[in-house]
């Protein structure tokens, strides 16, 4: 996990693949902020991002969730949002995903926190565990980018 705000990536020590693509112009906070809810494709199935509007909830109310072949970029463009984060799965192969790249996990736990405010982000790993949308405080609506990028496209950037 790497925790970071757009206003400042050079010090969040990304790999250079993420630190070029979140410096694009076209991506950055301003950018994504201006543009509506829906997803957008980069490259395809490889690269793509989301925007959506949400309401957080009681961190008890959600459940924890972990990817296999995507690293998420969750980026926080209005709101504050709780994220619930906990340690890397023994062995996520012993779990059945409930949508393509989505698994649920009642057996680990995200037990640590980190609060976030507009131009926050943090970066999953494959396997690492969170729990996305607790409200900090009482629930309240939190507009954020969440990128999707596949392991191979990361293992095959030009920007390594």
């Amino acid at each position: 996990m790497i925790f970071g705000n757009a206003k400042f990536l050079s010090q969040a020590m990304l790999p250079a693949a993420l630190q070029h693509l979140l410096s694009r112009p076209e991506l950055s906070l301003e950018a994504l902020q201006a543009q509506p809810d829906g997803r957008y494709e980069l490259e395809g199935d490889q690269l793509f991002y989301m925007l959506s509007t949400n309401d957080t909830r009681p961190e008890a109310e959600l459940r924890n969730e972990f990817h296999q072949q995507y690293l998420d970029i969750q980026l926080v463009l209005d709101g504050v949002e709780g994220m619930a984060v906990g340690p890397l799965l023994a062995d996520p192969a012993n779990y059945a995903p409930e949508k393509p790249d989505l698994y649920f996990t009642e057996d680990a736990h995200a037990e640590n926190q980190v609060n976030m405010k507009t131009g926050d982000f943090v970066v999953f790993y494959p396997g690492e565990l969170h729990r996305p949308l607790c409200s900090v405080g009482a629930p309240a609506k939190v507009r954020k980018a969440v990128f999707k990028i596949h392991k191979n496209w990361l293992a095959q950037s030009t920007w390594l």
